[in-house]
């Protein structure tokens, strides 16, 4: 049996198991195959003919092959063994992983954040190994199709504390940092840089240029470590969802706004009837069919047997104004008891706004209504309602918008 890096190989896990190989390509020095065995898909992975005897390149597939093997995150390719493939030579067997690359990967800004937040796990956690990548960049991070999971991989060149082989800079331009070009020494600070570039590609602009400016400043003025650059992403992300947030609700509120300013409108509209034209000469025909049957004056002591037309009665109208004059009284206490005027947050303080919003329209169009006597019907309660809806909207709703205006 063959051993390598303190891995045993049996004879009964040799490459005859493998079936259904099919190149993946790739560039370099390495060769990839995708290939079967137990029903299952694997990756081989081993050196292109050329490197195939060079003892350094060699050591590269043997020291990834460490490195793999000592790494259990699910962000992270998993190794499973070193073996001898007909036509490859040694190989290292690496689990399938049914996705795309980051470079060719397309999504919205929420799916992209979140695979950045990944991508800083993965990091963060072969940081704690003292490993550093020295190659990240999007071609080397794997993107599942099942649940846009990443899985960083390709740690060919990648240097901890025990190996010192690369006599020559590690890495691809676009995304090396400038001290690789010239020095051998692995920093974890080499994998910022390149973390800086990756987010620069996959969430351009506000609001993280200042996160991107700084992992790509000099050395001395990166972020120490992930975890300073992982709390800074973190805070400039809850601050453009909060903005996003409190504009959302504000707008909401515009809506319900609205809907306070329509009621009165259509309450207008429907008095505005009564001095159409056609109205007008309904009214008069009415009138002179009304004179037309008008019976004869009645003399002294005879009764009229006719019914004759209601008017609103001064109680009725006292009612009314009573009953508007409560119903401000309570929404008055709505909005002292909503606490919004002592609330400082501008984002708890749009929560509350909403929450008077919705609380006093349920009040004003459905509860209040509900507790009106039966003299209070039709126009009346139109009437109530549309005056209730107008104070709200007037003492409340327009001016904390006009607030949440001039905060933003």
């Amino acid at each position: 049996m063959d051993s390598y890096s303190g891995i045993i190989i049996e004879e009964s896990r040799r490459s005859e198991q493998f079936s259904d190989f099919t190149p993946i390509p790739c560039k370099g020095f390495n060769i990839l195959c995708k290939a079967k065995r137990y029903g299952r898909w694997w990756v081989l992975k081993g050196l292109k003919k050329p490197y195939r005897q060079d003892e350094n390149y060699k050591n590269l597939l043997h020291k990834e092959f460490d490195i793999l093997i000592s790494l259990q995150h699910p962000n992270i390719v998993s190794a499973y063994s070193m073996e001898e493939i007909p036509e490859m030579g040694t190989c290292i067997v690496m689990e399938w992983i049914d996705g795309i690359t980051l470079e060719h990967w397309s999504g919205s800004k929420t799916e992209g954040e979140a695979i950045f937040l990944q991508l800083l796990d993965a990091v963060h956690y072969i940081h704690a190994k003292q490993i550093v990548h020295r190659d990240l960049k999007p071609s080397n991070i794997m993107i599942t199709h099942n649940g846009n999971h990443v899985k960083l991989i390709d740690f060919g060149l990648s240097d901890t504390d025990d190996f010192a082989i690369l006599k020559q800079p590690a890495g691809t331009p676009s995304y090396i940092s400038p001290e690789q070009i010239v020095s051998q020494q692995a920093d974890i600070r080499n994998d910022i840089f390149s973390i800086g570039c990756i987010l620069e590609k996959i969430l351009p602009g506000k609001p993280y240029t200042a996160i991107i400016k700084r992992c790509k400043a000099p050395i001395t003025q990166r972020y120490a470590n992930i975890d300073e650059l992982k709390a800074d992403f973190m805070a400039h992300r809850n601050r453009h969802l909060s903005g996003i947030k409190r504009i959302g609700i504000a707008a909401l509120a515009c809506i319900i706004l609205l809907g306070f300013i329509s009621y009165p409108l259509l309450h207008q509209q429907e008095k505005s009837i009564s001095i159409t034209p056609a109205h007008h000469e309904a009214k008069k025909d009415t009138v002179i069919r009304q004179q037309a049957k008008k019976p004869a004056p009645l003399s002294n002591g005879q009764k009229s047997l006719q019914p004759t037309a209601t008017e609103p009665s001064s109680a009725s109208q006292a009612q009314a104004a009573e009953l508007i004059s409560e119903g401000k009284k309570t929404i008055d206490k709505m909005w002292k008891e909503s606490g919004i005027d002592t609330i400082r947050s501008v984002e708890k303080k749009s929560e509350a706004f909403y929450r008077f919003i919705d609380k006093s329209n349920d009040f004003i169009t459905t509860t209040y209504p509900q507790t009106f006597s039966k003299d209070i019907a039709g126009s009346k309660k139109t009437d109530i309602i549309y005056e209730l809806s107008s104070y709200t909207s007037e003492r409340y709703v327009k001016p904390t918008l006009s607030g949440f205006q001039s905060s933003r």
